[in-house]
């Protein structure tokens, strides 16, 4: 579920800092610095006071003619970059740190199943994930509003920036060149087609937004070395690389943290193998058959070979459970969850390359959480593996991680199906395992 209750295209620093360093690491023609987009004085105005097209939006700031003229000047350079060529004009909305919070929290509040989020912050305490009591909806709010530097929404069709003066500076002309390639997407494909808000396909929602996300990396880090100076890079790296920013994001859960870098970080490496092979014109297909799964992503010969996950059903509730037992919630973990799940909170490199070895077999999942009298509770994930020696690996390091948690547990399956249940106590996990510990 996570955050595809809000899909928004959130543009980290961390992200912008990357390309910065990836675009550094190539030979760069120092290009001419964009004519600067605000005369100096302009920070001091309200940052109240909207233009005509952002009147409704609190926090927002009016955009001058300088803007405008920059806004232009990179529009006409993606649209040749990315070869896609606009249906109808876009004009930015510049937020103060404040209007970027106001807005989210008003798309939470109009958006947001609120049941399915708290359901979720109780599946992922049980599994370790989150502490307890934690809710990943004020979790995702403070991450996403605090790591918003400029986002799309294809709902609307507005495009946002992060702006506290008001003026244009590098970072925004980066952001704007990602941004504004969403909504060249949007407007040649159709986001929406790609159905990321699905109540119980996380692990395919997290895929299928790495497809627009890797796109728009791409895209901006051509336009970045292309068109921006060595020391606007610099300067937008500088930015990305420290602060308040940067310590929230490290700080943030582990689960959250790698769920929201996924789509830009290795969703710009399953698009950059495809256009390598095949230029925009490959990418531009994967629209019409967008990735299934993380392990896609993660493994592009999957996708490329046409593997599609296993279907996995979950059991109803088992008679010796009683009665008053329900499905509180069901989704689908996928490869890179349960690898955040088996390397824990900040890993070493170590445990996370012994993780990702033994979820990169995964074949496909379903996870639920069942919820009964007087607080009792069930999580069983039920999950396919490609080969038995995946479904061993996996096994063993899902029985390391299920030994840090407080509640009783057990590991069954067969071959190549693994199926772990944990309990509330010992009564409720002999209720729902297909197997007695120890099997």
């Amino acid at each position: 579920m996570h955050s595809r209750h809000l899909r928004l295209d959130l543009s980290l620093l961390l992200v912008a800092a990357a390309i910065a360093a990836a675009c550094g690491s190539t030979t760069i023609t120092p290009a001419p610095t964009l004519q600067p987009s605000a005369n100096p004085t302009a920070s001091a105005s309200p940052t109240g006071v909207a233009s005509p097209a952002s009147s409704v939006t609190p926090g927002a700031t009016p955009n001058s003619s300088a803007n405008q003229a920059t806004y232009a000047q990179i529009e006409s350079q993606v649209e040749e970059l990315r070869q896609l060529m606009p249906k109808s004009p876009v004009t930015p909305t510049l937020l103060d740190e404040q209007g970027v919070r106001d807005w989210m929290t008003r798309a939470i509040e109009n958006g947001v199943d609120k049941t399915a989020m708290a359901a979720q912050s109780r599946l992922f305490a049980h599994l370790g994930l989150l502490p307890t009591g934690a809710s990943l909806e004020q979790l995702e709010l403070d991450l996403n509003s605090g790591q918003a530097i400029g986002f799309y929404d294809p709902d609307t069709k507005q495009l946002y920036l992060l702006s506290q003066s008001g003026t244009i500076g590098p970072e925004q002309q980066l952001t704007f060149s990602h941004e504004f390639t969403h909504a060249l997407q949007d407007q040649n494909f159709g986001l929406d087609k790609l159905a990321i808000d699905t109540v119980d396909q996380g692990d395919r929602d997290l895929a299928r937004t790495a497809l627009p996300e890797g796109d728009a990396t791409l895209s901006m880090t051509q336009w970045a070395t292309a068109h921006m100076s060595v020391a606007d890079l610099l300067s937008v790296s500088l930015s990305a690389g420290s602060g308040a920013q940067n310590d929230q994001l490290n700080n943030a859960p582990a689960i959250l943290r790698e769920d929201l870098m996924f789509p830009y970080l290795d969703g710009l490496d399953f698009i950059q193998g495809v256009y390598s092979r095949g230029g925009w014109a490959a990418v531009d297909k994967l629209y019409a058959k967008p990735p299934s799964s993380t392990s896609q992503i993660l493994h592009p010969d999957l996708y490329t070979k046409g593997i599609e996950p296993v279907v996995v059903a979950l059991q109803v509730v088992p008679a010796p459970a009683g009665t008053g037992w329900r499905l509180s919630m069901q989704d689908t973990m996928g490869e890179l969850q349960l690898r955040v799940w088996l390397e824990g909170e900040h890993p070493t490199a170590a445990q996370k390359k012994a993780a990702a070895a033994a979820a990169s077999m995964w074949a496909g999942d379903r996870i639920g959480l069942y919820e009964g009298p007087s607080g009792a509770w069930a999580v069983v994930l039920r999950t396919q593996w490609r080969s038995t020696a995946g479904r061993t690996a996996f096994a063993a390091a899902a029985t390391q991680t299920l030994d840090g948690l407080s509640s009783p547990s057990v590991v069954c399956g067969d071959a190549v199906h693994a199926d772990i249940i944990i309990g509330s106590d010992w009564t409720v996990l002999g209720a729902f395992a297909t197997c007695k510990p120890g099997e």
